[in-house]
C-alpha cells in the first residue's frame, strides 16, 4: 500500500509547478524560467521566479520559496494534509494511506463530506416528484439541463427536518451538520431543523471546486423571509473570501484576459448559457477587497455588469473603488435601463454579448452617462456634471490618466482648464482621497503573508555573488583571488563555495554546470543551487557585459569591507581585553593586526 511519501512523489510526477502556480497567479516566460508578481507581499516589479526544470519557486523580494505543496499551503493558509488532498485530487491520485490527525483538519474533512451529501440530497429532490415547482421556475427562467448539472442546482424541501434526518442516517453527527451550516439547533428540544426550506439551492464552491456552502432562493411569490439566504460563516464558509463560479470561470478569465462581474447566481447562469464563461458573482454580498484579490490572480481587468437600477449602480460604484485600489483596470458594461444581465441574456443575447465586448473604461462610461442625463448648457448643470465626473476622475490612481480626463472635462463643459483643476483640487482635499475608503491596514498590505527570517547582509551579498558566478563562470578565478575563505559566510553558502573552489583547482575549464548538476543530488545543497540558478536569471538576465563586470567589482568590494569592518570590531574588543590582562606581548600582536586590517580596509574602500 502506498505511503504518504509515495503519494507526494506520485503527485509531483503528474503535476507541473508552472501549471499549478498559474491557477493562482499570472506567470510570464523569463528565459528558461517564469516570473510574476509575488502573491505573498506587495510589489510592483516581479521578483517571484519559477523553475520548470527544478519544479520549484522562489521570491527574491520576501525570500519565500519551495515546491507545489509549500505554495498551496501558503496561498490557501492550509496544513500539509489539506494541501496534499487538494493536489492529489488535481493529479488524479488516490490517497490510499493517510491518517489525518485529530483536530481542525479532520473536522473540515467531515464538514466537506456533509456538504457533498447535502448537495446530492438537494439535487435528488429537484429531479424527483417534489421538484415540480422549482423545475417550472427554472424552465420559466430558461435554465437548461446542462446548467442545472454544471452548477449542481437543487431543491430544499418544505419539511422542517428532512435533510437533517437524511444526514444523520448517513452517519453524520448533529454537531457536524450544524458546523456545515445546513442544520440549526432547535430551541424546543435536542434535535435540529433544516436551515434551508422550500428554496432553489445553489452550491457555492471554493477555488478547488469543493462545496463550502449554499445560497437558497425562495420560491414564494410574496415571501415573508429574504429572497436569498446564504450559509452562515463557519469552518469552511467565509463569504468575504469567496467569488461565486470562480472555480469554473478562472481558466476562461485567464484566456480572455478579463472577468465579467455580476451580482447574483441567476446572472451567472444566464451569462454562462449564452457563452460568457468568464463570469463570476459577488453572491449578493458587498464586494470585498479579498474577493477582488482572488480575481486578480487570473487577470488585471474586470468588467462590471451590475443591475441598471439604483441599487445596482451603488454596488457598481463600490466595486469600482475596491478594484481600482487593488490595481485592476475597470470597465463598465452598459445595460438597458431596468435590465439586469439575466434579463438581457434571455431577451437580447446578441445585445448582451456586444455590451460586454464594448465595455467602457469607468471614466468614459461616467462621461457618457453624465453628459446624456445632465443639461450642461446651464450653470447649475455644468457644476453638477463637474462634481460627478471629478469624483470619478479622483478615483483613478494614475495622475497621467487624471490629467487626460481633466482636459477632456474642460473641453466638454467649455470651462477654463485652470478652473476645473482648482475645483478638482478642492474636491480631493475635502474627500481626503476616496480611493483609500476601502483600504486595508497599510502595514499588513506591505508585509509578507508569512513571517520570514531575513538573511544577514553578508549572506545576501554572497548569495548574489554565487548567482553571478553561475551566470558568468569565468568570474570565479577573480573571486578566489580577491578574498580569503574567511570572508565567506558560514553555512550552506560556504559549503557550496568550497565545493566550487575545489572543483576549479582540479579543472580550470570554468564549466561548472556539470558540478552543479552533480551537487544538486545532495539534499543539503539542492534547494540552494535551485535558488541561485533562479536568481541568476532574475538578477542578471538583462545586464550587458560591462554591467556584469561592474556588479562583480561592487560585490567583491562590499563583501571585503563588511568582513574587514567586522574584524576591526572584533580586534577592538580583544585589545581592551588584552590591556586588562596585562599581556604586553599579545597586545603588541593584536595592535599590529589591527593596524594591518585598517590599512587593508582603507585600500579596499578607495
Amino acid at each position: 500500500m502506498a505511503t504518504n511519501n509515495d503519494n507526494v512523489q506520485q503527485i509531483k510526477s503528474r503535476l507541473d509547478v508552472v501549471d499549478v502556480l498559474s491557477e493562482y497567479m499570472q506567470l510570464k516566460p523569463a528565459g528558461q524560467n517564469y516570473k510574476g508578481l509575488c502573491p505573498f507581499h506587495n510589489e510592483k516589479s516581479p521578483s517571484f521566479m519559477v523553475s520548470k526544470e527544478r519544479q520549484m519557486w522562489h521570491c527574491f523580494g520576501c525570500n519565500l520559496g519551495g515546491d507545489i505543496f509549500e505554495f498551496v499551503q501558503k496561498m490557501e493558509g492550509l496544513e500539509f494534509p489539506e494541501a496534499l488532498e487538494i493536489l492529489a485530487r488535481k493529479a488524479g491520485v488516490t490517497l490510499q494511506q493517510y491518517q489525518a490527525k485529530p483536530g481542525e483538519y479532520n473536522q473540515r474533512l467531515r464538514v466537506f463530506a456533509v456538504l457533498e451529501a447535502t448537495q446530492k440530497f438537494y439535487t435528488d429532490y429537484l429531479l424527483g416528484s417534489f421538484g415540480v415547482v422549482p423545475r417550472q421556475y427554472l424552465n420559466k427562467r430558461q435554465v437548461n439541463q446542462d446548467s442545472l448539472t454544471v452548477f449542481g442546482l437543487g431543491y430544499a424541501p418544505k419539511d422542517w427536518d428532512k435533510l437533517s434526518i437524511y444526514l444523520t442516517n448517513q452517519g453524520f453527527s448533529l454537531s457536524e451538520i450544524v458546523a456545515a451550516g445546513v442544520g440549526v439547533k432547535s430551541d424546543r428540544g435536542p434535535g435540529l431543523y433544516d436551515r434551508f426550506r422550500d428554496r432553489l439551492m445553489f452550491p457555492i464552491n471554493d477555488l478547488q471546486g469543493r462545496i463550502v456552502g449554499f445560497g437558497g432562493r425562495t420560491l414564494q411569490v410574496e415571501p415573508k423571509e429574504a429572497k436569498y439566504i446564504n450559509s452562515p460563516q463557519g469552518l469552511v464558509y467565509n463569504k468575504s473570501l469567496l467569488v461565486y463560479n470562480l472555480d469554473r470561470a478562472k481558466q476562461f478569465i485567464r484566456e480572455l484576459g478579463y472577468a465579467v462581474l455580476v451580482e447574483g447566481y441567476m446572472d451567472v447562469l444566464a451569462c454562462w448559457q449564452v457563452g460568457i464563461k468568464n463570469v463570476v458573482a459577488t453572491s449578493g454580498t458587498a464586494l470585498t477587497l479579498e474577493q477582488i484579490k482572488l480575481i486578480k490572480r487570473y487577470t488585471s481587468e474586470v468588467r462590471l455588469a451590475f443591475d441598471a437600477d439604483l441599487a445596482g449602480q451603488s454596488a457598481a460604484e463600490r466595486g469600482i473603488d475596491i478594484a481600482l485600489q487593488a490595481g485592476l483596470e475597470v470597465r463598465v458594461i452598459t445595460l438597458p435601463q431596468g435590465k439586469d444581465p439575466d434579463d438581457c441574456a434571455r431577451q437580447d443575447q446578441a445585445g448582451l454579448l456586444k455590451a460586454v465586448e464594448q465595455a467602457l473604461p469607468i471614466v468614459d462610461s461616467a462621461f457618457q452617462t453624465v453628459l446624456k442625463n445632465i443639461d450642461i448648457t446651464s450653470r447649475q448643470g455644468q457644476s453638477q456634471a463637474a462634481d460627478k465626473l471629478l469624483t470619478v476622475i479622483g478615483k483613478l490612481p494614475d495622475p497621467i490618466e487624471q490629467d487626460f480626463y481633466l482636459k477632456q472635462l474642460s473641453r466638454e463643459l467649455k470651462v477654463n482648464e485652470s478652473a476645473i483643476r482648482q475645483k478638482f483640487s478642492l474636491l480631493m482635499t475635502k474627500q481626503k482621497s476616496p480611493v483609500l475608503k476601502y483600504s486595508v491596514d497599510k502595514k499588513s498590505a506591505e508585509e509578507p503573508v508569512v513571517a520570514i527570517n531575513p538573511a544577514t547582509r553578508p549572506e545576501v551579498l554572497f548569495q548574489r555573488l554565487l548567482a553571478l558566478i553561475i551566470k558568468e563562470p569565468s568570474y570565479f578565478a577573480r573571486v578566489m583571488d580577491n578574498f580569503k575563505t574567511e570572508v565567506v559566510p558560514p553555512g550552506l553558502l560556504q559549503e557550496l563555495y568550497n565545493q566550487l573552489r575545489l572543483y576549479y583547482n582540479l579543472d580550470q575549464t570554468n564549466e561548472i554546470s556539470s558540478l552543479l548538476q552533480e551537487l544538486s543530488a545532495e539534499a543539503s545543497l539542492s534547494q540552494l543551487i535551485g535558488i541561485l540558478q533562479l536568481q541568476a536569471e532574475h538578477d542578471f538576465v538583462d545586464m550587458e557585459s560591462f554591467e556584469l563586470e561592474a556588479e562583480l567589482a561592487s560585490l567583491l568590494k562590499q563583501l571585503n569591507v563588511l568582513y574587514l569592518s567586522a574584524e576591526l570590531k572584533r580586534l577592538s574588543v580583544l585589545i581592551r581585553q588584552t590591556e586588562q590582562s596585562g599581556d604586553h606581548n599579545e597586545l603588541e600582536e593584536v595592535l599590529a593586526r589591527f593596524a594591518a586590517i585598517s590599512q587593508e580596509l582603507a585600500r579596499v574602500q578607495q
